[in-house]
């Protein structure tokens, strides 16, 4: 065995407790290490593959549905790309992505008939695959999407539909029954993308109201990408983009009543936007994203700051542990020294045993990790992957980390060691400065310090999501489940009469939408001479939509069956009524609204509520009857059930409601959205971003409880002989715990200091991302000071107590 393997055994079989320590303190190091780099290694991967990633852009556009919302849209109308490509040669070719609505899918395997449903169908244009580098297992990349009623496959919904075979041939039948043909089925595994979000991709062609849509600036269902020729500039194809809506939009805004003249002097905006493709998914906090889920650069750098912090601090953990066992290696480096062995060797040897300490800790965190990443990956939503001999970069990492710690944590020991004097060490004349201790104090606050920054973040994100949880909305979201798809039945009226009887269900309508699930809105003009149009926010329902959903009623009447003008009629929220500028009383009623679709009087108006999750103020929102017109007549695909009685009583109602749909549309799958569940849903990312930030406040206080514990027994074994004094005049064990305990609670106060207003500066600028946000809570910063100050004192008094209770003659012998 060579010498260095025996002299870490020998040391760590001498020095249990320490060695324990040490190799805990460094192996929290390298699992924090690897977690978030795997998790930064994987955001920051995506949509970084695409061949042509660089000269890709995605348009973004004004939020035309809102007032004054300073928020992007990446939602544009398909008048965009046909503008694009009529005004901006410096423009290769552009294409889109639209979202089609919810499908039933059949098709033929083992000659029998199977359903699926799927809402992950992305309707694209025929040049897909050459702005995006996805590769096909199965067809012909270059032709897949060029036919009409064209589909291509992902690989785990192509082998869901028809196992292990080729498909491309086969026919799936979606859209009330309309056959489409494969034609491609993608590669599995496919890299991070934000357009990668689909289980299907059907030809844009398809969809035949797109192609006689050019002039559309309104139908915002489509993104758009743009590709830029080689010697583009972007920043003229920017300024060009500002020209646009002027030359383009004419249709569009006379739809709305405007010039645009008249609409840019009426305070309104329509810009275009170029964001980069390798940006969308990390640089759109500040946009609104249609087909999926985007990261935040924030907690990027957030998770980096607390890897690197995590790894300093457990190197400092080492550091003071080995500088704790001063007197006995001091005594040891002495004797080595009076014996000739050179400083070289002596710091050959604590940098192996350093080496030891770090591949034991790795290969601990290695196991840990392994063990922990189901339970990761489950809470991070992430799908991080510890093979580690098909993630090379993830070992040269790990490598080059256990270099670097083992150096630092071997080096400053031996410098730390071999400045005292042979002589004056082995006679016990020991002194390590100020400068020294005033070191190991900075080190101890900065642990004190990361640890309550952390805290008080993680405090306040989990005060804000109870906010969200606990707000009044202004209906009613408890007990309240939407029946999906109703518009694929012969008769939804005769379903909704069936389920009403059902015990347990309270009141039941049919509608468009329900809060949290509003997708339609169009712009609606007064009956105000000179006026100009609005964005307005909608919804239909029947006559049992308010009472169903808990909306209350502030001025006027719901729709009733005794009013046959109902049809015609519209409710609209107090944000819509001041906006145009009417007054929210009686003098209200029967103004009219109208648009493409027709004219409707005003019926009532409801007080406002949160129809968009929290992170949006209320924008205007009207509700139309069910027999209204606005959606051109489109049959309503939801019906609202309020449910009521004992938990028991709500989970067999919620049965009986699958069960009378298999009753109606025995072919057809059942879905349905709880909407307490789905309101939780939306605030996934704040809630992710909370258990992150816990999981590593754990982990930060475990080393800093480490710290502690480091700092204390090197105070402690240095004051042992101030100690034995002490109790030799008198002094009680309380006095004592008392004198050595202060010290840490005065680094504790400093700590909690200087990291109060640097958490409450990072808690002010996220909270400030949501239109509803609490106040920064000072509970927030007394827990986060009472976890520590308990952890502290209990730790500091185990060792002072400890210390105190030894014999004095045996701390004082050698005096």
């Amino acid at each position: 065995m060579p010498a260095f393997f025996r002299l870490f055994a020998r040391s760590v079989f001498r020095n249990k407790l320490f060695a324990s320590v040490n190799i805990l303190g460094l192996t929290v190091g390298f699992f924090a290490a690897a977690v978030i780099y795997m998790h930064v290694k994987e955001e920051l991967s995506y949509d970084q593959f695409h061949q042509k990633g660089d000269r890709i852009y995605r348009i973004n556009q004004t939020f035309i549905w809102g007032n004054d919302n300073p928020n992007q849209f990446s939602s544009t109308g398909p008048g965009v790309s046909y503008a694009i490509n009529a005004a901006i040669p410096e423009v290769e070719q552009v294409t889109r992505v639209h979202t089609a609505d919810m499908t039933p899918i059949t098709f033929e395997k083992d000659g029998e008939q199977k359903f699926f449903n799927d809402e992950w169908i992305f309707a694209v244009d025929s040049n897909f695959f050459d702005f995006f580098s996805f590769k096909l297992k199965y067809g012909d990349i270059e032709t897949a999407l060029s036919e009409a009623r064209s589909v291509v496959l992902k690989s785990e919904i192509a082998e869901k539909f028809f196992g292990d075979i080729n498909p491309v041939g086969l026919i799936i039948q979606m859209d009330g029954g309309e056959s489409f043909r494969v034609t491609g089925v993608l590669e599995p595994d496919l890299p991070s993308s934000y357009v990668d979000n689909f289980d299907l991709l059907v030809s844009l062609s398809s969809i035949e109201r797109i192609t006689s849509a050019n002039d559309n600036w309104m139908w915002t269902m489509f993104e758009t990408f743009i590709l830029l020729n080689e010697q583009a500039d972007p920043a003229i194809v920017k300024e060009k983009l500002q020209n646009l809506p002027k030359e383009y939009a004419v249709t569009t805004l006379g739809w709305m009543g405007y010039t645009y003249q008249q609409y840019v002097d009426a305070g309104k905006k329509w810009d275009l936007f170029m964001q980069p493709l390798t940006e969308v998914y990390l640089r759109s906090d500040k946009v609104y994203n249609r087909l999926s889920s985007v990261g935040d650069l924030k907690v990027i750098f957030t998770l980096t700051g607390a890897a690197f912090f995590l790894i300093i601090l457990s190197c400092i953990n080492f550091i003071n542990l080995s500088t704790a066992q001063f007197t006995a290696r001091a005594k040891d480096i002495a004797l080595r020294k009076v014996l000739g062995i050179s400083k070289l060797r002596i710091g050959a040897r604590f940098i192996s045993e350093s080496i030891m300490y770090c591949f034991v800790a790795l290969f601990l965190a290695l196991l840990l990790l392994q063990a922990a990443i189901p339970y990761i990956n489950q809470s991070m939503d992430a799908e991080l992957n510890l093979d580690i001999l098909s993630q090379p970069l993830l070992l040269v990492f790990l490598f080059v980390l256990l270099l670097l710690i083992a150096t630092i944590t071997g080096l400053y020991p031996f410098l730390f060691f071999s400045a005292f004097k042979p002589v004056k060490t082995l006679k016990g004349e020991l002194k390590t400065g100020k400068k020294g201790l005033l070191l190991r104090n900075g080190m101890l606050a900065l642990q004190y310090g990361l640890s309550f920054i952390l805290l008080i973040c993680s405090f306040t994100i989990f005060d804000q999501l109870r906010f969200f949880m606990n707000k009044e909305l202004g209906f009613e979201k408890e007990n309240l489940v939407a029946v999906q798809n109703v518009d694929w039945l012969a008769n939804p009226e005769s379903f909704v009469n069936e389920i009403s009887k059902i015990e347990g269900v309270s009141s039941t309508a049919l509608c468009g939408g329900l809060p949290m699930i509003v997708t339609d809105g169009d712009q609606f003009t007064p009956d105000e001479p000179g006026a100009g149009s609005f964005p307005l926010n909608f919804t239909l329902g029947d006559e049992n939509f308010m009472k169903t959903v808990g909306l209350e009623l502030i001025v006027g009447r719901t729709f009733d069956k005794d009013f046959g003008t109902d049809s015609s009629a519209v409710i609209l929220n107090e944000t819509a009524a001041a906006s145009i500028g009417w007054p929210i009383d009686e003098r209200i009623l029967n103004r009219k609204i109208e648009n493409w679709s027709g004219q409707y009087h005003v019926i009532g108006v409801v007080k406002d509520f949160n129809f968009w999750i929290l992170h949006a103020p209320i924008e205007p929102f009207a509700l139309f009857h069910d027999q209204g017109n606005p959606k051109g007549g489109q049959p309503l695909s939801m019906v609202a059930v309020r449910l009521s009685g004992t938990d028991t009583e709500i989970a067999t109602a919620k049965s009986r409601l699958e069960e009378k749909w298999i009753e109606f549309a025995p072919n057809k799958p059942y879905e349905s959205t709880v909407l307490t569940d789905h309101f939780s849903e939306s605030y996934q990312s704040e809630e992710k971003f909370g258990d992150i930030l816990s999981f590593f406040s754990f982990l930060t206080i475990i080393i800093a409880s480490l710290g502690l514990f480091g700092i204390v027994v090197f105070s402690v074994e240095q004051k042992l002989k101030e100690i034995g004094v002490r109790k030799v005049l008198g002094a009680s064990i309380m006095s004592l715990v008392v004198l050595f305990s202060r010290h840490y609670i005065k680094l504790l106060v400093i700590a909690f200091c200087i990291a109060t207003p640097i958490g409450y500066f990072f808690m002010e600028g996220w909270l400030d991302g949501f239109a509803y946000r609490i106040s920064l809570n000072p509970l927030s910063y007394l827990f986060s000071f009472a976890i520590l100050f308990v952890i502290s004192l209990i730790i500091s008094i185990l060792h002072t107590v400890r210390a105190a209770m030894m014999n004095p003659a045996s701390i004082l012998k050698d005096e």
